[in-house]
């Protein structure tokens, strides 16, 4: 599935098809900042507040990190292609097919 970075929530899983989830997840988002604003640091606009957080997915699944300023910080859900055949490797499910 294509990358749509210029999306509310940039996302590789056709969230646009699920508008319920979609809708949660936005509206969770601003939630999120306002308690950063609230119980994070004091005057942490004015403030280089970055968080460390994958800013680009590449073909095979690989995020590349970068730091983004708090204000301007987006969620994203980005997922790897799944592989055909491709078993759990550890824990009680070992050997079991992975869930795509």
């Amino acid at each position: 599935m294509a990358l749509d970075y210029l999306e509310r929530i940039p996302n590789n899983v056709g969230l646009g098809d699920n508008r319920a989830l979609q809708r949660a997840l936005e509206h969770w988002q601003p939630h999120f900042l306002d308690w950063w604003k609230e119980m994070g640091p004091a005057a942490f606009a004015a403030a280089d507040v970055y968080l460390r957080t994958a800013t680009t997915v590449d073909e095979q699944g690989w995020a590349s990190y970068g730091m983004v300023k708090m204000p301007e910080y987006r969620w994203g859900i980005f997922l790897a292609d799944p592989v055909p055949d491709r078993r759990i490797g550890f824990g009680d499910a070992f050997g079991e097919p992975v869930w795509q």
